[in-house]
């Protein structure tokens, strides 16, 4: 898909000003063609000379000024021991998330919310199971939980039928519960926002159940104790 890519991981040592300069026209151009009829998110100058960062949603990639040359890889601030390609892919993933519509999700609110956190889930899976066994200390830290469908054996699976029996329950919350439980929630269908979520997990790059994305955007590839997600949680909100 990407031509000429150099794979390793980039890292530099940066301290000083940073020159204002444009985007020149040689990278522009090449950053449209990279991906076939898919515009970049962004394109922008780095803190490196002549290095520019192009985002396609949770893919990040650098061109030189000349648009010739492509890195692919993390790009280290070893002075602030900031990741700089991974704040831009948070960007990314915060961006997917926040264009999905809350009504759509199966929610659960604390009395008093501080964060919150963006749940792929599926109801057949065992840390899913796990992680939601422990929703309780989750809203008692002040953490708004959001889940979204996620079908491990995707749409039209046994797994999708029961995701979308709990989305269209009378009780969306307990549904959840219950079939985390391994009780039979009745079976129904109805409209749900279960695929725009499957597409959302593509741009995060989502490759298992559970997937937390706290509010900035970062990820969790799976469970976390509720002791250990709340505080990385509610840290994520001031942010």
């Amino acid at each position: 898909m990407l031509n000429r890519i150099i794979s390793f991981a980039f890292f530099v040592i940066f301290s000083g000003p940073v020159v204002a300069q444009t985007v020149p026209q040689a990278v522009l151009d090449k950053a449209a063609t990279l991906i076939p009829d898919v515009l970049p998110d962004s394109v922008t100058k780095t803190p490196v000379m002549g290095l520019y960062e192009v985002v396609f949603g949770n893919q990040v990639v650098y061109l030189f000024s000349d648009g010739k040359y492509l890195l692919s890889g993390d790009l280290i601030d070893l002075d602030a021991g900031e990741n700089l390609s991974e704040n831009a892919r948070k960007t990314g993933r915060k961006a997917a998330i926040d264009a999905l519509d809350e009504s759509g999700m199966v929610v659960f609110s604390p009395e008093e919310t501080k964060s919150m956190i963006t749940v792929f889930t599926d109801t057949e899976c065992g840390y899913c199971v796990r992680l939601h066994n422990e929703i309780s200390q989750v809203l008692a830290g002040g953490v708004k939980v959001r889940y979204l469908g996620y079908p491990r054996a995707g749409i039209g699976s046994s797994s999708h039928a029961t995701l979308v029996s709990v989305w269209c329950a009378d009780d969306p919350q307990q549904a959840m519960t219950d079939a985390k439980r391994g009780k039979a929630v009745e079976p129904r269908t109805c409209e749900t926002d279960i695929e725009k979520h499957m597409d959302a997990a593509r741009a995060v790059g989502v490759r298992g159940t559970p997937t937390i994305v706290l509010q900035d955007g970062k990820v969790i590839p799976g469970y976390v104790p509720a002791g250990e997600l709340v505080p990385m949680a509610n840290a994520a909100a001031l942010n």
